[in-house]
């Protein structure tokens, strides 16, 4: 009888210790998959914090401004600053008003970045839906530049969206309303 002769043995494993292994290997799919839900749902942070940026610019009359914030609040600021030439009397007044708007809008796009980074898989459809909606108005005022980052950080939602429904795949658990359920029950 002939042996053959393996030239890389391999160690027998245990069924404990390809458990263990496979275990490690689920933990790293977990983690990675977190990770890349997590830093699709950034982006909603980045959209929101450069808007604002974007209105503290505009009010302060520098004619410059990032073209990854929102068509939405470069409207307002720029109705604001209108309304501010027209009215001089009250444009300080005017253009408050108009900041004041902008952050409100901003802060709703930072709300979906809290939701989404949470799993909330309407956070991100909804806020993609928005965002999406947001870059036709980009289309609008022919901001082709606008519009080219408006997909390249929807791609990136959608990177994060996709992460998500992955992690959902990964880890079945039963979603449980946030409301109580036993209220009035002894």
């Amino acid at each position: 009888m002939t042996q053959s002769f393996d030239p890389n043995p391999q160690p027998a494993q245990a069924p404990a210790a390809e458990g263990a292994l496979e275990m490690q290997r689920a933990m790293a799919a977990v983690a990675e998959l977190t990770r890349r839900m997590k830093s699709g749902a950034s982006n909603f942070y980045w959209i929101a914090a450069l808007s604002v940026v974007n209105s503290i610019l505009s009010i302060a009359g520098t004619g410059t401004y990032f073209v990854i914030g929102l068509a939405v609040t470069l409207l307002v600021d720029g109705m604001a600053i209108g309304v501010a030439e027209m009215a001089p009397e009250a444009a300080l007044i005017v253009k408050i008003i108009g900041l004041v708007v902008s952050i409100m809008v901003s802060a709703v796009v930072a709300l979906f970045g809290f939701f989404a980074i949470k799993g909330n898989r309407w956070a991100f459809i909804t806020g993609m839906v928005l965002y999406g909606l947001d870059g036709l108005l980009m289309l609008v005022f022919q901001d082709w530049i606008g519009i080219l980052f408006h997909a390249f950080f929807l791609w990136g939602l959608f990177g994060g969206l996709r992460a998500l429904g992955q992690l959902q795949h990964l880890m079945p658990q039963k979603r449980q309303s946030d409301f109580p359920q036993n209220i009035g029950m002894s």
